[in-house]
Protein backbone atom coordinates (compact mmCIF):
# COMPACT_ATOMS: atom_id res chain seq x y z
CA UNK A 1 0.00 0.00 0.00
CA UNK A 2 2.65 2.28 0.82
CA UNK A 3 4.75 1.84 -2.23
CA UNK A 4 1.48 2.41 -4.18
CA UNK A 5 1.33 5.67 -2.34
CA UNK A 6 4.88 6.75 -3.06
CA UNK A 7 4.41 5.60 -6.82
CA UNK A 8 1.09 8.19 -7.17
CA UNK A 9 3.11 11.10 -5.15
CA UNK A 10 5.97 10.45 -7.33
CA UNK A 11 3.63 10.58 -10.67
CA UNK A 12 2.40 13.90 -9.73
CA UNK A 13 5.38 15.37 -8.90
CA UNK A 14 6.89 14.84 -12.19
CA UNK A 15 3.60 15.53 -13.83
CA UNK A 16 3.87 19.28 -11.71
CA UNK A 17 8.04 19.20 -12.85
CA UNK A 18 6.71 18.58 -16.57
CA UNK A 19 3.80 21.17 -16.42
CA UNK A 20 6.77 23.81 -14.69
CA UNK A 21 9.12 23.00 -17.80
CA UNK A 22 6.38 23.89 -20.25
CA UNK A 23 5.53 26.75 -18.73
CA UNK A 24 8.90 27.86 -18.53
CA UNK A 25 9.82 27.08 -22.00
CA UNK A 26 6.61 28.86 -23.28
CA UNK A 27 8.07 32.03 -21.05
CA UNK A 28 11.64 31.89 -23.11
CA UNK A 29 9.65 31.70 -26.31
CA UNK A 30 7.67 34.88 -25.34
CA UNK A 31 11.35 36.28 -24.36
CA UNK A 32 13.07 35.31 -27.78
CA UNK A 33 9.99 37.11 -29.59
CA UNK A 34 10.44 40.02 -27.54
CA UNK A 35 13.72 39.96 -28.30
CA UNK A 36 13.63 39.59 -32.42
CA UNK A 37 11.24 42.87 -32.78
CA UNK A 38 14.06 44.89 -31.61
CA UNK A 39 16.83 42.79 -32.31
CA UNK A 40 17.62 42.48 -28.74
CA UNK A 41 21.58 41.13 -29.00
CA UNK A 42 22.10 40.50 -25.08
CA UNK A 43 18.93 39.05 -24.36
CA UNK A 44 19.81 36.29 -27.28
CA UNK A 45 22.79 35.54 -25.96
CA UNK A 46 21.09 35.00 -22.77
CA UNK A 47 18.50 32.92 -24.07
CA UNK A 48 20.89 30.49 -26.69
CA UNK A 49 23.02 27.95 -25.46
CA UNK A 50 26.58 28.13 -26.72
CA UNK A 51 25.95 25.44 -29.07
CA UNK A 52 22.47 26.18 -30.40
CA UNK A 53 21.64 26.36 -33.95
CA UNK A 54 18.71 28.37 -35.84
CA UNK A 55 17.85 26.46 -38.65
CA UNK A 56 16.10 28.25 -41.77
CA UNK A 57 14.74 25.47 -43.68
CA UNK A 58 13.30 27.04 -46.78
CA UNK A 59 16.84 28.17 -47.39
CA UNK A 60 18.70 25.22 -46.72
CA UNK A 61 21.09 26.81 -43.85
CA UNK A 62 21.99 26.14 -40.66
CA UNK A 63 23.29 29.30 -38.29
CA UNK A 64 25.18 29.02 -34.52
CA UNK A 65 24.38 30.94 -31.98
CA UNK A 66 27.79 33.23 -33.27
CA UNK A 67 26.38 33.25 -36.57
CA UNK A 68 23.13 34.22 -35.32
CA UNK A 69 24.15 36.98 -33.14
CA UNK A 70 26.40 38.12 -36.20
CA UNK A 71 23.23 38.59 -38.33
CA UNK A 72 20.92 40.88 -35.96
CA UNK A 73 22.17 43.77 -37.08
CA UNK A 74 20.79 42.86 -40.83
CA UNK A 75 18.19 41.67 -38.82
CA UNK A 76 17.70 44.92 -36.91
CA UNK A 77 17.36 46.62 -40.38
CA UNK A 78 14.35 44.63 -41.93
CA UNK A 79 12.65 44.38 -38.95
CA UNK A 80 12.25 48.04 -38.87
CA UNK A 81 8.53 48.94 -39.64
CA UNK A 82 7.35 45.54 -39.14
CA UNK A 83 4.89 44.22 -37.25
CA UNK A 84 5.65 40.45 -35.31
CA UNK A 85 2.70 38.11 -34.53
CA UNK A 86 2.81 35.05 -32.92
CA UNK A 87 0.64 32.10 -30.99
CA UNK A 88 1.75 29.10 -29.25
CA UNK A 89 0.68 26.35 -30.59
CA UNK A 90 1.95 23.60 -28.75
CA UNK A 91 4.31 23.01 -25.79
CA UNK A 92 5.31 19.82 -24.16
CA UNK A 93 8.20 17.39 -23.99
CA UNK A 94 11.22 19.56 -24.36
CA UNK A 95 9.63 21.58 -27.40
CA UNK A 96 7.71 24.79 -28.20
CA UNK A 97 6.00 25.26 -31.15
CA UNK A 98 4.86 28.47 -33.00
CA UNK A 99 2.98 30.03 -35.83
CA UNK A 100 4.15 33.38 -36.49
CA UNK A 101 3.11 36.38 -39.21
CA UNK A 102 5.60 38.82 -39.84
CA UNK A 103 4.29 41.19 -41.66
CA UNK A 104 7.14 43.85 -43.47
CA UNK A 105 6.65 46.98 -44.94
CA UNK A 106 6.54 45.31 -47.95
CA UNK A 107 5.34 42.17 -47.77
CA UNK A 108 4.58 39.50 -44.97
CA UNK A 109 5.23 36.10 -44.35
CA UNK A 110 3.63 33.36 -42.48
CA UNK A 111 6.11 30.92 -40.30
CA UNK A 112 6.03 27.75 -38.37
CA UNK A 113 8.95 27.71 -35.37
CA UNK A 114 9.86 24.78 -33.16
CA UNK A 115 11.99 25.30 -29.89
CA UNK A 116 13.73 23.13 -28.58
CA UNK A 117 15.06 23.36 -24.74
CA UNK A 118 18.08 22.04 -22.84
CA UNK A 119 17.21 23.55 -19.26
CA UNK A 120 16.73 27.17 -19.43
CA UNK A 121 18.22 27.78 -22.64
CA UNK A 122 17.23 27.31 -26.12
CA UNK A 123 19.14 25.05 -28.03
CA UNK A 124 17.44 25.37 -31.90
CA UNK A 125 14.73 26.94 -33.52
CA UNK A 126 14.20 25.57 -36.58
CA UNK A 127 11.49 28.02 -39.06
CA UNK A 128 9.91 26.87 -42.11
CA UNK A 129 7.48 28.51 -44.26
CA UNK A 130 3.72 28.37 -43.77
CA UNK A 131 2.72 30.72 -46.47
CA UNK A 132 3.53 34.24 -48.26
CA UNK A 133 0.35 35.86 -46.89
CA UNK A 134 -0.75 35.57 -43.13
CA UNK A 135 -3.96 34.01 -44.00
CA UNK A 136 -5.10 31.84 -40.95
CA UNK A 137 -3.29 33.20 -38.44
CA UNK A 138 -5.63 34.03 -35.36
Amino acid sequence: MLARLVLAFAFIVSLSFAGRAADRHEQLVEQWYSALATADHAMFDKLLADDARVILEDIDSIQTKDEFLGSLDEWKNAVHGATLRHRIASAGNGTVTVFVCYQFPSNSTYMREIFSFRGEKIIESAQSSVGEACEGFE
